[in-house]
């Protein structure tokens, strides 16, 4: 994989090391030639990549080559954004300046030390290139030509005729039956349980969503909750989510204790049967692994309801775990395989949407079809390939592929793995495994998943970054690489999901460079010498030592724990800080100035109030996200933000006064009028590059 996450890497050193060549803060600092060298020699070492990748599972001294490539060009992508905040600083100078008898910034004294520093880095790290351009040579790497983006040559397409509809067949019988044991127990406990089970990516899932969705399942049940397990199940984040999901939830706070949640639901269910004679819920329990608290949390969902007879459903891949939740015997339903014309027909509306089907490639598509051995969740991805590629060659070439002869047990890894390999460019797979930074059934959010790519640098360094953001969550959706598509009234793309096992794809991919620190997490400081992406769920007792470890080098922090604020002047190389929910956190530390690189902030449902005064001095912030807060004072200086093209805000008591001074905004949900200075409608004159779809 060194050969995708490092592609990414290089594309945007080179990108950027390009675009600061043309600006005049490379000619006052006599650094023209040298980032056209570096650029250049970037872009040869991106040449040896594909060769490098395939020789290094057999010569180890080729695997070591590729790391300190991905090293240094790290280096250079830190470089590179100390001289665009260079840049904005002395743009800054200049208009705080104006009319004044004496500009001094550009004189000697105050750019001496810039231009020593950068000397001495650019210096080292055309060295260490020159050396990797002779170890390359030596290794026998091949120079391979590298195709250029994709995006910037593909024909633009319709977004509604390629992005994947709900498609479902063969799955009828399934949901009846399913729906009959749940509306027709046959046994006289007060909680029947329907295990359904099977492989991965057979369905489970999506037929536990049309059980749950079906006209006499909504009828017989009063109350509907969804709580996807996928870890340990975990008896009080079940009731929580349960407590969550009740139509007044808004208005109350969530219990503490376990007690408190049994008794307050316990109390919702009394209040909400009313006058009725009973009253019933139907649970489902998602993508469960483990069975360790099953009669802990049975006894407690028995509890809270004593007013009638419940049912639960629980998806698995195992069947251990099916045996013990189940009550009755013949109570499992384990979904058959579909047919090989049902696969077709999923492979044929996702692969053949733009165009009629040539005759010669129908007897290519059933052979594929034939080869997803039934699972639906094969017919869709690489239906979702074959649509990017349709010519007879193409599809050959997928027919032959070695992972159709993968056994059952890896088949629809292999297959997963294998659309993920085809895709069209470094940047569009790295934006794909980045989605392993979110935790599994996340609902992702569109805007936030683009701004997150912007801030990581996967989008290049062009004007049109967020458009070439959207075409590649475009691609990746045609793919069927998301599913659970919602679109809104005026048919855009709000939110999405991600199917579990295409999730653990993620995770797979990114293991060298991403860490997932959650409950029983046994990573050491040895393993995380590379990580450059960080999302934290909860304390531990390695968590410091780990911390103090990956600091220097961590490009993304995700975090629902404080652990910014002891630490921050070691994260220097910070593109992303998110603390979206972290109650806890009460303030930022006014060392956030020194996070040159930080480009995305949020710190929605958070308990900070205010920004301390040194954010003006983030001149590569490029959106701030404050969703959830009641109230928010922003520091005076604001319009120094020169680089802030997205703002996120629900409160009108969070909005910036005089926000026509942010003059880059591209994105701005919502605008509050007032009569208040600094509030008018005019405010909204000045921002040009506003976009809305």
């Amino acid at each position: 994989m060194a050969e995708v996450l490092l592609g990414a890497i290089l594309e945007e050193a080179v990108s950027k090391a390009n675009s600061i060549a043309t600006k005049q803060i490379s000619c006052i600092c006599n650094f023209k030639e040298e980032l056209e060298r570096l650029g250049d020699s970037l872009e040869i070492m991106k040449a040896f990549l594909q060769d490098a990748e395939e020789k290094q599972t057999k010569k180890n001294a080729v695997k070591l080559w590729l790391q300190r490539l991905k090293d240094v060009a790290d280096q250079a992508t830190d470089i590179l954004v100390e001289f665009d905040h260079e840049n904005f600083r002395r743009k800054l100078k200049i208009r705080n300046q104006i009319g004044r008898k004496v500009l001094d910034f550009l004189s000697p004294n105050n750019s001496i030390l810039f231009r020593l520093k950068m000397a001495n880095k650019i210096k080292g790290i055309l060295k260490t290139l020159d050396d990797l351009n002779k170890l390359a040579t030596d290794f026998g790497l091949q120079e391979r030509a590298t195709d250029p983006d994709p995006e910037y040559e593909r024909p633009a397409v319709e977004t509604d005729s390629i992005l994947p509809r709900s498609i479902i067949v063969g799955r009828e019988a399934d949901v009846s039956k399913i729906v009959d044991l749940l509306v027709n127990p046959k046994d006289n406990e007060p909680l029947s349980v329907v295990p359904i089970v099977g492989v991965g990516g057979l369905g489970k899932t999506t037929i536990a969503k049309l059980v749950y969705n079906d006209l006499n399942v909504k009828n017989h049940f009063d109350h509907k909750f969804w709580v996807c397990v996928s870890h340990h199940l975990d008896v009080k984040k079940i009731l929580e989510a349960m407590f969550e999901n009740f139509p007044d939830y808004s208005s109350t706070s969530v219990p503490e204790t376990m007690d408190a949640m049994i008794m307050n639901l316990k109390e919702k269910f009394k209040q909400a049967k009313g006058e009725k004679e009973q009253i019933k819920y139907l649970l489902v329990l998602d993508d469960v692994w483990d069975v360790e608290k099953w009669d802990e949390l049975k006894d407690r969902l028995e509890e809270i309801n004593e007013y009638g007879r419940n049912g639960v459903i629980v998806t698995t891949r195992k069947e251990a775990v099916a045996s013990a939740v189940q009550v009755l015997s013949n109570q499992t339903h384990q979904p058959g395989r579909l047919e090989d014309e049902e696969c077709w027909s999923i492979i044929k509306q996702l692969a053949l949407t733009l165009s009629p089907m040539s005759h010669s490639l129908e007897p290519i598509g059933k052979e594929i079809a034939k080869q997803c051995r039934g699972v639906p969740l094969l017919a869709k991805v690489i239906g979702g390939t074959m649509s990017k590629e349709r010519s007879r060659h193409a599809w050959s070439e997928i027919k032959k592929s070695g992972v159709w002869g993968s056994p059952d047990s890896v088949l629809v890894e292999s297959v997963l793995k294998f659309s993920f390999d085809r895709l069209s460019s470094p940047s569009l797979k790295k934006c794909f495994s980045y989605c392993a930074m979110f935790p599994k059934d996340c609902c992702f959010e569109k805007e936030e998943l683009v701004q997150l790519w912007l801030a990581e640098g996967f989008l290049g360094s062009s004007m049109a970054m967020v458009d070439i953001g959207d075409k590649y969550l475009n691609e990746l959706l045609s793919n069927s690489l998301f599913q659970d598509v919602e679109k809104d009234k005026f048919g855009n793309i709000p939110t999405f999901k991600m199917h579990d096992i295409l999730h653990e794809l993620t995770l797979s991919i990114s293991k060298s460079d991403t860490l997932i620190f959650q409950e029983n997490s046994t990573s050491t400081t040895n393993e995380c010498s590379h990580i450059r992406h960080l999302n934290v769920g909860c304390d531990g007792e390695s968590l410091p030592e780990i911390l103090t470890a990956v600091a220097p080098k961590v490009y993304s922090l995700f975090s629902e724990i404080d652990v910014f604020k002891k630490l921050s002047k070691r994260f220097t190389r910070l593109r992303v800080l998110k603390f979206v929910g972290a109650t806890i956190i009460c303030e930022l530390p006014d060392s956030l100035r020194e996070l040159k690189h930080l480009r995305y902030l949020d710190i929605s449902k958070t308990s900070i109030r205010e920004l301390p005064k040194s954010t003006i001095k983030l001149y590569n912030l490029q959106t701030l996200r404050l969703l959830g807060l009641p109230l928010f004072t922003f520091p005076d200086g604001l319009e120094n933000l020169n680089s802030l093209k997205h703002l996120h805000f629900t409160n009108r008591e969070v909005q910036p006064d005089n926000i026509g001074n942010l003059i880059c905004l591209q994105t701005l949900p919502i605008f509050f009028v007032g009569s208040e200075r600094g509030r008018s409608i005019e405010e909204l004159g000045s921002l040009k590059e506003l976009r809305g779809d």
